[in-house]
């Protein structure tokens, strides 16, 4: 409650009655938590014991009830619960943790027991684990849309609930509707009896949504780059492309006469950022792993000096992709830029969810996404002919649309660009090249190679990742990238530079490997690209 308040006397947050209610559940909650000591070793069922031969009840101790929040959009329930686990000492084994990436573990722990011969209930056993690791779990975007996540959920959450965990869940809908129009839902309506029985639900609804309300404050609109197909009507381009407004329009002029074409002028800005943002390097193809599958999911365009991917639409949402895939991803790559994506109706409803999932995948990660699209964020689901089978993606797109509407507001923008030094290979390079010509300062020789080594496939095997890593170090030594010719990079390949993060370390620091690499940039400088002296010295 104290939390609270400050962040409302600091002007931080403005204050909500509807959200001021939820603080003093979650208030009532902190206090019975530490009541109990905050151990869940002593908290006790009802038990029995023979005395004098007679049977004595023991006390009670139960753990308290839990808290399930729930309410429209931007309401305000992700950042409660957040203060609330911010509050939460650290001798409370807690973990906060988004819905999705948790059933997504529960699944993965089983299919590792089942792979290991393990027999017996290895739902109880996976249960097991998890409270070891922590018994204060606070769940965010609480959801249930797969049938195998249904059908464990009633005995996952008993199992814990029995164990001692303190549970605290965001949603967006109540109880009631979870796995509203899913399968075999009435086996289903025994876990929403026992949510109801362990937890307080607390509905905050508002009528404010205030991620919109922050985005208002400074809008970042180079986000969102909006072509239209269908007409050709006065242009709407944002604030960024004033800043190319001269090129754009000699580009029009040279090339498309005097045709106003609306198309050509977003895909040129969203091409444009996209520039920026990988610093103009060649895109490469990789694989990422995804662990909780122990698959590879295809990213046909990507930066490795700049963690930057960029997709198509169809490639994302039309192909049969998931939330590990997009888990996987969104850890993977700090800025994703999407292009092509279109006007959907309930005849693409798969391809609606596929996108609305990835969008909360992206959000959680704190990941930028910038979009080419047919259409502004609020009219990108047609739902005009909307029916009742219909009711669930219109309510999930209008979490998607205050998603989309603050991951372009300039706070949103502002904490994700805080954290790009830390994905960014010359700054990487740079930090950890502090240390003189031997040795390492800040980031050591395994961090730089596993930087680029993102497919995991220990060494760097292929010329795309040995090239991003010279045009990162001529960045930092010559402030300049465009001097890596393929010559260079057939000649580094076979070397130990490629081979390990020891391989590494030991040419950047024996026999001066990092001077006499410095001397062939600067000669490949002054050639302006040309091929490499024989006597160079590599």
């Amino acid at each position: 409650m104290l939390a609270y308040h400050k962040l409302v006397g600091e002007k931080r947050i403005e204050r909500n009655e509807k959200q001021l209610q939820a603080v003093a559940q979650l208030q009532q909650l902190y206090n019975q938590v530490c009541e109990f000591h905050a151990r869940p070793d002593d908290y006790r069922r009802t038990t029995y014991r023979f005395v004098d031969f007679a049977i004595k009840k023991e006390e009670t101790i139960t753990p308290p009830k839990g808290l399930y929040l729930h309410g429209g959009v931007g309401t305000g329930k992700t950042f409660l619960m957040d203060l609330f686990y911010a509050q939460a000492p650290s001798t409370w084994k807690k973990r906060r943790v988004h819905f999705n990436q948790f059933m997504l573990e529960v699944h993965e722990r089983l299919h590792k027991l089942r792979q290991a011969g393990h027999r017996g209930d290895l739902l109880a056993e996976v249960t097991e684990g998890l409270y070891q690791q922590a018994w204060l779990l606070c769940f965010d975007e609480f959801q249930v849309t797969d049938v195998a996540d249904a059908m464990v959920l009633k005995r996952l959450f008993s199992g814990l609930l029995e164990k001692g965990s303190v549970i605290i869940s965001t949603s967006n809908r109540p109880p009631q509707d979870l796995y509203l129009n899913g399968l075999q839902r009435d086996l289903f309506l025994p876990f929403i009896d026992l949510l109801k029985e362990r937890h307080h639900v607390h509905n905050i609804d508002s009528p404010t949504d205030y991620r919109l309300v922050h985005r208002a404050y400074g809008l970042a609109t180079d986000t969102l780059f909006v072509h239209n197909r269908q007409k050709k009507k006065q242009a709407q381009p944002g604030e960024a492309l004033a800043t190319v407004a001269s090129k754009l329009k000699d580009i029009r002029k040279n090339h498309y006469g005097d045709e106003d074409d609306e198309e050509d002028e977003a895909r040129y800005a969203f091409n444009e950022a996209l520039r920026n943002a990988t610093k103009g390097q060649a895109l490469v193809p990789m694989v990422i792993p995804v662990p909780q599958q122990g698959r590879r999911v295809y990213a046909p365009k990507v930066s490795l000096s700049t963690r930057t991917a960029m997709f198509t639409f169809h490639e994302l949402c039309e192909l049969p992709l998931g939330a590990a895939d997009y888990i996987a991803l969104s850890h993977t790559f700090p800025n994703i830029f999407l292009a092509e994506v279109p006007v959907m109706t309930l005849n693409d409803v798969n391809k609606l969810r596929r996108f609305i999932t990835l969008v909360d995948c992206l959000y959680e990660a704190r990941t930028q996404l910038v979009m080419l699209t047919d259409a502004p964020i609020t009219e990108l689901f047609d739902a005009a002919a909307n029916s009742e089978n219909g009711r669930d993606e219109v309510f999930a797109f209008g979490r998607t649309v205050s998603r989309l509407m603050e991951m372009q507001g300039a706070d949103y923008r502002e904490n994700h660009r805080a954290s790009l030094s830390t994905h960014d290979g010359a700054a990487l390079l740079g930090r950890a090249l502090e240390g003189g010509q031997r040795g390492w300062a800040g980031a050591g020789p395994q961090q730089v190679f596993d930087f680029y080594d993102i497919d995991h496939k220990n060494r760097w095997e292929t010329p795309m990742k040995l090239r991003a890593f010279l045009e990162d170090f001529s960045e930092v030594v010559l402030k300049r990238r465009d001097v890596v010719s393929d010559e260079l990079v057939k000649q580094l390949l076979p070397t130990q530079l490629a081979s390990s993060a020891k391989g590494l370390e030991a040419f950047m620091t024996e026999e001066e490997g990092r001077v006499v690499l410095e001397r062939a940039l600067r000669e490949e400088s002054l050639r302006g690209g040309g091929e490499l002296k024989e006597n160079n010295g590599l």
